[in-house]
């Protein structure tokens, strides 16, 4: 009968350290992390707290009334409010029409990006160009753009008999989210393109040559091989465009100002604080688009989680 021999343990794995040798590595770590956890403690935390205890006060300087602790009443009122309610609605048409349009577009220009072809270099730079602008400066392009009186766009459709008559782009609510959705999708495609261009790359070509060989064409590999293999870009792509889809104002306030058929969370925020002058409710505000915000981060990251498991 043989004898199997027990095999030793493997050398790479870490020598144990001694506990004093432990301990100074660990208070090494804390003596290397100590200046980050500061700044994220008075960068972010500290004011996190003080704009959390403000939201639980009625702060309203325009009425003049002393500052008084209220609970959890600014957010109650802030959910139970007409506007605040319209603004919600308009935020969530703005997210589906960017995210979708973002992810569409985004994919199908990672897909040419891919490919090795003159002028790619050229290209990327060209890419780039929106996505390093500010949202103010996007928006009075646009403005240019969608002018109804002498706008290119009218001028264009007009020259080639498209319309007969110059159009009023903002002349109603649903085409007004639209249009202001593209002209947000214009400064976040590049940066969605981009994040779907890298997963794209960490795709081997071994896998399309063998799904070539089994006689898959270019759909049927996009579908079964480079999709589940880019899906934590996608999930990435997506979080990133709701995020910034939510928290669009610049492109709004420069379009169509504070109009209420348009108006966003933000711009509601925006309103309710500043114009208004109550910083309670404005802040209460603030905090529930933070919350929703983080809720569609953890929904997308943890729904393509269970996907490539």
């Amino acid at each position: 009968m043989l004898r199997t021999e027990r095999r030793p343990a493997s050398s790479s794995r870490r020598p144990r350290l001694p506990s004093r040798a432990r301990l100074e590595e660990g208070r090494l770590g804390w003596l290397l992390i100590l200046p980050v956890v500061a700044v994220i403690a008075v960068l972010v935390i500290y004011p996190l707290a003080l704009g959390f205890g403000l939201s639980l006060r009625s702060v309203h300087y325009a009425s003049g009334t002393p500052e008084t602790f209220v609970g959890l009443k600014n957010y109650v009122d802030v959910l139970g409010d007409a506007e605040s309610r319209s603004a919600l609605v308009h935020t969530m048409g703005y997210v589906v029409v960017a995210v979708v349009l973002e992810i569409v577009f985004g994919t199908l220009m990672a897909l040419v990006l891919d490919q090795a072809f003159r002028g790619r270099g050229v290209l990327f730079a060209i890419l780039i160009l929106p996505w390093a602008m500010p949202g103010i400066v996007s928006g009075l392009l646009w403005t240019r753009i969608l002018n109804p009186d002498n706008g290119l766009l009218n001028s264009l459709l007009f020259q080639l008999h498209l319309i007969d008559h110059y159009q009023v782009w903002f002349s109603s609510p649903l085409a007004s989210i639209v249009l202001i959705a593209i002209v947000h999708v214009w400064g976040v495609l590049p940066l969605i393109a981009l994040i779907i261009l890298s997963g794209l790359q960490s795709v081997p070509d071994e896998l399309h040559a063998a799904a070539a060989v089994d006689g898959a064409g270019p759909i049927a590999q996009f579908r079964f091989v480079t999709l589940p293999l880019i899906r934590p870009a996608v999930a990435v792509a997506l979080t990133i465009g709701t995020v910034a889809a939510l928290g669009i104002f610049d492109e709004i306030y420069v379009l169509n100002g504070t109009a209420l058929g348009t108006r966003s969370i933000q711009t509601q925020i925006y309103l309710t604080t500043f114009d208004q002058l109550d910083f309670g409710r404005g802040t209460a505000l603030a905090f529930l688009l933070a919350f929703v915000t983080i809720l569609f981060s953890i929904a997308y990251l943890r729904g393509f989680r269970r996907q490539t498991v």
